[in-house]
C-alpha cells in the first residue's frame, strides 16, 4: 500500500522581524502612531515656548515693579527731605544773624532762594546717579496757624522712562530747638549780651536799649536773662502759670508762648519785635531784688522792644528775703494767671 503525503491547508508564510515591523509602519495603524508622535513633539515645543514667554514676561514685570518701587521711594525720600533741608537753612541763617547782628531784609526770600539752590544740586545728583529727572520749584515760605512751625510749598516733578510724578508738596518745618535771634538784633547798637547755649544774659545791653529809648527805669533790667532756644511751653492753658511753682518752672526752662502781639520766627530773623502774623513771646527776667516797690517796662519781649507799656514787679520765688520777679502789666498778668 502506497503511503500518501498530505499538505496542510493552514500553513502561513514565515515573516522575519524586519519585514513585520515594516508592515506595521506601512499600515494604517502605523501612520496614526507616527502622527501622534509628531503631535506630541509639537505640543511639547509649544508648551516650552509658552513657558519661556511667561518667564520672560514675569521677569519684565518684576523688573518694572522694582523700577517703579525704586522711583517712588526716591520721590518720597526727596519730599521727606524738603523740611529737613529747610530747617538746616533756617538754622544757619539764624546763627549767621546772631553772629553778625545783621538782619536780612526778607528772610522768606532768602530761605526760599537757598532752598531752591540746594534742591537744584540734589536734582543734578539724582540725574547723574539714578537716571531720574527731578525738577522742583520752591513756591513759597510762609506762616501757618502754628507759630512753632514755618511752612514750605514746593512743586515737584519727576520722570524716569514711563514713570512720572507731579505734585505740589506742602511741608511743615518745626522751629523748636532753634535760637531766638531777636535779642541780638534789638541790642545790636550795644551788643554786650552773651549766650551759653540755653540762655541769654544781657549784661548792660538791655538797660542801654531802654535808656537810649527814654523808657522807664532802665536799671531794672541790668543783667537781665531770657531764653535762647525756642521751646513750646507745656503749661496750657496759660492761666495755670499762676499755680504753685509753675511760673518759676516756666522761666527756669526758658519756654516760649503763643501771642497775637509777638512776632513770628521769620520776622524775628528780620529784627522785628512785632508783626501781623500769629507769633511768639517769652519773658525777660530782671535781676533778683530785695524789694518790690519800683516799676519798669512789662517783661514780655514784644512789650520791651515795641509796645513799651509799664508793669509792676510780681514775685515768682522768694528765698531769704531775695525775690525772683517778673515785671508784668495787668493784661499779661491776667493772661498767665498771676493777678
Amino acid at each position: 500500500m502506497k503511503s500518501v503525503k498530505f499538505s496542510s491547508c493552514c500553513n502561513t508564510p514565515n515573516l522575519d522581524n524586519s519585514k513585520y515591523i515594516e508592515t506595521i509602519f506601512n499600515s494604517k495603524d502605523g501612520n496614526i502612531f507616527t502622527s501622534l508622535s509628531t503631535l506630541f513633539v509639537f505640543s511639547f515645543v509649544l508648551i516650552a515656548i509658552l513657558l519661556l514667554n511667561f518667564t520672560i514676561s514675569s521677569n519684565n514685570i518684576n523688573i518694572d515693579s522694582t523700577s517703579s518701587n525704586n522711583f517712588n521711594y526716591i520721590i518720597e525720600d526727596y519730599n521727606r527731605n524738603i523740611p529737613i533741608n529747610t530747617r538746616e537753612i533756617t538754622e544757619n541763617l539764624s546763627n549767621e544773624v546772631i553772629k553778625n547782628h545783621d538782619p536780612p531784609h526778607n528772610s522768606r526770600n532768602i530761605i526760599k532762594d537757598k532752598l531752591q539752590a540746594k534742591l537744584n544740586n540734589i536734582n543734578n545728583k539724582y540725574l547723574k546717579n539714578n537716571g531720574i529727572i527731578i525738577e522742583s520749584e520752591v513756591l513759597s515760605i510762609y506762616n501757618g496757624e502754628n507759630p512753632y512751625n514755618i511752612n514750605v510749598k514746593t512743586l515737584v516733578t519727576g520722570k524716569k522712562g514711563k514713570m512720572e510724578y507731579n505734585k505740589i508738596v506742602e511741608s511743615v518745618v518745626s522751629i523748636e530747638g532753634l535760637k531766638d535771634p531777636l535779642p541780638f538784633l534789638m541790642c545790636k547798637d550795644h551788643p554786650t549780651l552773651i549766650e551759653n547755649g540755653t540762655k541769654i544774659t544781657y549784661n548792660d545791653a538791655l538797660s542801654y536799649y531802654l535808656a537810649n529809648n527814654n523808657l522807664l527805669n532802665p536799671d531794672a533790667y541790668e543783667n537781665a536773662t531770657a531764653s535762647l532756644i525756642i521751646k513750646k511751653c507745656p503749661y496750657d492753658p496759660y492761666e495755670h502759670h499762676g499755680a504753685g511753682q509753675c511760673m518759676k518752672n516756666c522761666i527756669d526752662n526758658g519756654y516760649f508762648h503763643e501771642s497775637a502781639d509777638g512776632s513770628c520766627y521769620l520776622c524775628r530773623l528780620e529784627g522785628r519785635s512785632t508783626c501781623p502774623h500769629y507769633g511768639l513771646e517769652t519773658f525777660i527776667s530782671p535781676h533778683k531784688v530785695t524789694n518790690l516797690t519800683y516799676r519798669s517796662i512789662s517783661g514780655s519781649d514784644h512789650v520791651i522792644y515795641y509796645d513799651h507799656y509799664p508793669g509792676d514787679p510780681i514775685q515768682i520765688y522768694q528765698e531769704n528775703g531775695v525775690y525772683e520777679i517778673l515785671i508784668l502789666d495787668e493784661s499779661h498778668g491776667a493772661k498767665y494767671g498771676m493777678v
